[in-house]
């Protein structure tokens, strides 16, 4: 058995940044060959209600961050505004859906009150309210795409729940016909998905250059349910999908996957 449980196995990545660039050395220092396709990225979003948002920072009892994404674009927004001291002194909580999500908030010197123990906008909806905490007004800064469920929680429970859509996630396109090559030469044995938009936005490609039976035969890696449920309901198997919902989980579960592969072999 070989000690590198990736060897010769060509794997799609298809997030970009700095993420997608340790996820190309992960791959590699276990033997693979990466292939970094970004079908994701962000940019911000100007909110013609972004200056009321600010405005009203103090009398929020809760600000909700769902993504590393949405804690960076908010400091963003905000910074030539707002002091984060001030922010700090105030007696606004902080809450995150995960743990990417609090390691972003902990950059600004800022607590995280609460985090769901499983890494979902569902979890966090559901235990929020098994907590002993109060809130009359909350404020969700998030992306475009990014679900309502947290905020539709909190109105549920009499409480306002204000979104506010700090950035855009969109597909960039300038890498379109290197994934189509890829696919089309059957060179990949794994594609991981870290979003649905990654994904959704994988199937838009496949479908226009009628890849299908090409992407049938991939592995398919994905992080949480959410996206798992997107891939399945485009008639796709998810292959692996870890527990906890990070990149690096997702990494060492597609280096077991292989190894247990290889064992049984």
């Amino acid at each position: 058995m070989s000690n590198l449980p990736l060897q010769g196995k060509h794997v799609l990545i298809t997030r970009g940044g700095d993420r997608g660039e340790k996820f190309c050395v992960d791959i590699a220092t276990a033997g693979g060959i990466p292939y970094m396709v970004p079908l994701i990225d962000f940019r911000p979003h100007d909110d013609i209600n972004a200056a009321a948002f600010i405005h009203q920072l103090p009398e929020y009892d809760w600000i909700i961050f769902t993504s590393k994404n949405g804690v960076d674009y908010f400091f963003t927004h905000i910074r030539h505004v707002v002091d984060i001291a001030h922010l700090k002194n105030s007696a606004v909580r902080f809450a995150v859906v995960g743990e990417k999500t609090k390691e972003a908030l902990d950059r600004y010197n800022l607590d995280s009150r609460f985090m769901p123990s499983v890494y979902t906008a569902e979890d966090f909806a559901r235990e929020y309210f098994t907590q002993d905490v109060q809130a009359k007004k909350v404020l969700i800064p998030k992306g475009n795409l990014a679900s309502k469920t947290i905020a539709e929680s909190f109105r549920a429970h009499g409480i306002v729940a204000h979104e506010w859509i700090v950035y855009d996630t969109y597909y960039p396109k300038k890498e379109t016909s290197k994934l189509v090559d890829l696919l089309k030469d059957d060179r990949l044995h794994v594609a991981a998905f870290t979003s649905p938009s990654t994904f959704n936005h994988f199937m838009e490609i496949v479908k226009k250059h009628r890849l299908q039976e090409h992407a049938k035969k991939l592995l398919i890696a994905t992080i949480g349910t959410v996206t798992k449920r997107t891939v399945e309901q485009e008639g796709y198997e998810v292959h692996i999908c870890p527990n906890k919902f990070t990149i690096d989980s997702m990494f060492t579960e597609i280096c077991q996957y292989f190894t247990e592969l290889e064992r049984n072999e």
